[in-house]
């Protein structure tokens, strides 16, 4: 099972929208001579030579504060029209909070997934001031949205060279890495968010899913601990913390992460399935039994949990009981092919090869694959002196696992039986050169004495 990994962007303007700072000084339209004020003339134009009307700085601010507020309620529509209405207040766009506004309009519009809009706000927002990191943010995140990491990476990094200790900045950058698979640079992207934030916990449980990609198990367990440490009640981090103990053979912490991810989301409901297998695992299949019915209860995954409560059954010898579970998992999902191998190898296990046979040849048809069930399919033809039947399976789980010397083995007594020495020798030959132990099994059949 793979890793959870969270896949939204964060922007800053999720918990407290920019504002320009409260303490700039708006621009001062009063510093025209007295004469002309007296003729009843607006002040002249420093850049045009042009005369225009002062702008109305008090509504201005008004609207985008109000904009600003129906953010915080997360009315999107209202807050769009607040920054509407105040930046054509504003044509020239001399309001000192003007970026700003223009940048929360594009917010607006990406939370409504009207992303072309978005995109025009945030690069207005850019022409009007350049340095305006959120904007650029603003702009990754869209892109990220879009599905196109390369410009969601380049507007990241231009916002994090204007300002380089926003730890959302990085957590996003880290995001188009990975979604370009540059693992490597989004766990560095990571490690910048939470030196800069210790509590961004989407950014350890994404670092962790990127150690886990490139095999650094470690470093994935260190980064789900420190995501635990940041949120304790994020039950996907223990999910993951049980999949990783589980690849390490710390059944015991795997079960006791699988139990915190239940007790922290009882909705978590495939953490059942889990859970019994890692105490199967550990060799207590009473508690394991007690999971995999607590995941039928819960109507999740019914078909894999009555599958194992078979393979149970099966492993303690209990026939009847094992097949009755694996047609239950056959009625909740006919195509699940691994209850069909289980039944066809159940079949082998009491000396029914005869009835083994199609259950095996079915679960194949659904998943080709699968290496050891053409090896049980194999040895059941072989039983039967259906001996080209039995070759082929043997020759096609061979190609599929090359390193497993076990079917060149199968391959070698199938043609002694039926008398075919030279290929038995061939196979034979291929056991030796590889060094393979298993060639001293079978010397003697090769070179009886």
């Amino acid at each position: 099972m793979s890793l959870e990994i969270m896949a939204s962007n964060l922007d800053e303007t999720d918990a407290d929208p920019p504002q320009a700072d409260a303490h700039a000084t708006p621009p001062d339209d009063t510093d025209a001579l007295m004469a002309i004020d007296q003729m009843g003339l607006e002040p002249l134009s420093d850049e045009s030579g042009e005369y225009r009307p002062a702008i109305d700085v008090v509504s201005i601010t008004e609207y985008f504060t109000e904009g600003i507020e129906f953010i915080r309620k997360r009315q999107w529509d209202n807050a769009i029209e607040q920054f509407r209405s105040g930046l054509e207040l504003d044509t020239l766009r001399e309001h000192v909070q003007c970026a700003i506004a223009m940048t929360n309009l594009g917010f607006c519009h990406d939370k409504l997934e009207e992303y072309d809009k978005a995109i025009e706000a945030y690069k207005q927002a850019i022409e009007i001031d350049p340095q305006c990191d959120q904007a650029h943010a603003g702009l990754a995140c869209v892109y990220m949205d879009l599905q196109r990491p390369a410009e969601a990476l380049e507007s990241g990094e231009r916002a994090a060279i204007i300002r380089p200790d926003n730890a959302l900045t990085h957590y996003n950058i880290g995001n188009a890495h990975l979604a370009m698979g540059d693992h490597i640079g989004g766990i560095e992207s990571y490690r910048q968010a939470i030196t800069l934030k210790p509590t961004l916990f989407h950014a350890w449980l994404n670092m962790g899913a990127a150690c886990e990609a490139i095999g650094d198990i470690d470093g994935a367990i260190a980064s789900f601990e420190g995501g635990i440490q940041a949120e304790p009640g994020y039950a996907k981090a223990f999910l993951n913390l049980g999949l990783l103990y589980g690849r390490q053979g710390r059944h015991e912490d795997a079960i006791a992460a699988f139990q915190r991810a239940i007790e922290k989301d009882p909705s978590l409901k495939k953490v059942w399935i889990l859970l019994g297998l890692a105490f199967r695992c550990k060799g207590d299949d009473f508690k394991a039994m007690e999971a995999f019915k607590a995941a039928i209860a819960s109507k999740c995954y019914e078909h894999k949990a009555w599958h194992n409560i078979g393979l149970i059954h099966s492993a303690a010898g209990r026939h009847d009981e094992a097949m009755h579970a694996y047609r239950t998992a056959f009625q909740f999902e006919p195509d699940y092919a691994k209850v069909h191998v289980s039944i066809g190898r159940e079949y082998v296990r009491v000396g029914r090869d005869a009835e083994a046979i199609p259950a095996l040849e079915a679960g194949l048809q659904l998943r080709p694959h699968m290496s050891e069930a053409l090896g049980t399919l194999g040895a059941a033809h072989a039983r039967l002196g259906q001996y080209p039947e039995a070759v082929q399976s043997f020759k096609r789980a061979s190609e599929l696992v090359p390193e497993d010397d076990s079917y060149h083995l199968h391959l070698l007594r199938a043609h002694l039986d039926v008398g075919r020495r030279e290929e038995a020798l061939a196979e034979f030959k291929y056991l030796e050169d590889r060094k393979s132990p298993l060639a001293a099994q079978v010397i003697g059949e090769i070179y009886p004495s």
